[in-house]
């Protein structure tokens, strides 16, 4: 075996840059995957990760993570749209001209667009994952504007990205419709940590369940997320109270009003806060079913979490259509703002909650998410994507 000269030059790792508009302790799904991906990409990039302030820095071993102070006012109206200080934007600055590689989840945001222009002033080479396409919000003048500045905007930004990589095929087909992208947009899948996300046991999932004095026959409907408008909360209200014999469990967030199901007054709804990772996964593992009457997203994460788990779904049809082929485990049903007869879904989810081979659907499910969604596959794809940018034959090379 030839060995290493003892004065020979430490191999560099190339230096990616990371921009989101959180980080993941703001708990939404694009931030949680970007730091799935972050923490594995560590090991072959010296990474820094940049967002804002608005939440706890990440602690990654291997990474440097950095927020930047900004004003969040214009979440409080459902649009996550942080905007930096003057020192973030001198930060952004230095950081892309640092970097050999800069990935951006969604263009959208201000830091990431503006990072997306330096690193193109630079001749930097840009990856975006774009997760989110139109969005068919209530109000008709947010939906106007977002589809406006997706195909002006997005379409200018994506169409010259070094590579787009779409997290939903439908999000994918509907930018292909107006944007010519410099190389052929990939569809690549978010993954889920099955580490965290796994079934248990039948003998153990029902004794958690015992411990809460929920009779094995009461249905228990799960929904996770933030409790906004466009995840279908006052829809969720309908279906809820048509069921009163069901627990239906809230694992999330969101600002006080009509949309917080602590407002309802209903007894068999039930709000759990500060749920996530293994404690998240106790949720799912104990749910029947999870409900998500979701429009505008690609494929959310909880539903993969909720399958990897071995609890099947029941979404938006447009949700859907950012999933695999799953008729076992996934019922879908039209689904916009528009909708306010319940029937259909509460159907749906009675014929899936007296499936006779619900075993079979759970396992099957967990089986799938654990070979089709996984992390660390799905990082070294991101990192020879990045390696072939920057013609790097390898993780080492030698800066001078």
């Amino acid at each position: 075996m030839t060995s290493q000269p003892a004065n020979a030059p430490a191999a560099v790792k190339p230096r990616l840059l990371l921009v989101t508009h959180y980080f993941p302790a703001h708990r939404g799904g694009v931030e949680i995957v970007a730091g799935e991906l972050a923490s594995r990409l560590a090991a072959n990039f010296e990474l820094r990760w940049l967002a804002a302030d608005c939440d706890p820095t990440p602690s990654l071993p291997r990474a440097r993570a950095d927020g930047q102070a900004a004003w969040n006012g214009l979440e409080r109206f459902g649009l996550p749209w942080p905007i930096w200080g003057w020192q973030g934007w001198r930060t952004l600055y230095q950081a892309v001209g640092d970097a050999d590689i800069v990935h951006l989840h969604d263009f959208i945001y201000p830091a990431n667009i503006a990072a997306f222009c330096l690193a193109r002033l630079r001749r930097k080479p840009v990856v975006i994952t774009q997760h989110i396409g139109d969005i068919d919000y209530r109000n008709p003048i947010l939906k106007v504007v977002l589809q406006g500045v997706n195909r002006s905007l997005g379409r200018l930004i994506l169409g010259r990205a070094s590579q787009v990589i779409f997290i939903s095929p439908r999000v994918k087909t509907l930018f292909q419709r107006f944007t010519t992208f410099r190389s052929a947009p990939l569809y690549w899948p978010n993954g889920v940590n099955t580490q965290i996300y796994k079934p248990a046991p039948p003998a153990k999932r029902l004794a958690c369940r015992t411990q809460l004095r929920i009779p094995d026959e009461q249905p228990v409907v799960l929904f996770v997320g933030r409790f906004v408008e466009k995840k279908g909360l006052a829809f969720l209200r309908q279906l809820a109270a048509q069921r009163p014999g069901w627990q239906w469990w809230f694992a999330g967030w969101g600002a006080p009003g009509a949309l917080d199901p602590e407002s309802w007054a209903l007894p068999q709804v039930r709000v759990w806060q500060g749920r996530q990772g293994e404690s998240l996964a106790e949720l799912y593992r104990m749910a029947d079913v999870l409900v998500l009457p979701s429009y505008g997203e690609g494929f959310p994460l909880v539903v993969q979490e909720s399958l990897a788990c071995g609890t099947p779904a029941v979404i938006s049809a447009e949700t859907a259509a950012g999933a695999p082929a799953f008729p076992r485990a996934i019922r879908a049903l039209p689904y916009s703002p528009a909708t306010t007869r319940p029937e259909a879904w509460l159907t749906a989810l009675d014929n899936l909650l007296e499936s006779t081979d619900m075993a079979k659907i759970r396992q099957d499910a967990a089986e799938f998410a654990a070979s089709e969604w996984d992390w660390d596959r799905l990082a070294e794809q991101y990192s020879s994507l990045f390696r072939r940018l920057r013609q790097l034959p390898g993780q080492g090379t030698h800066r001078t």
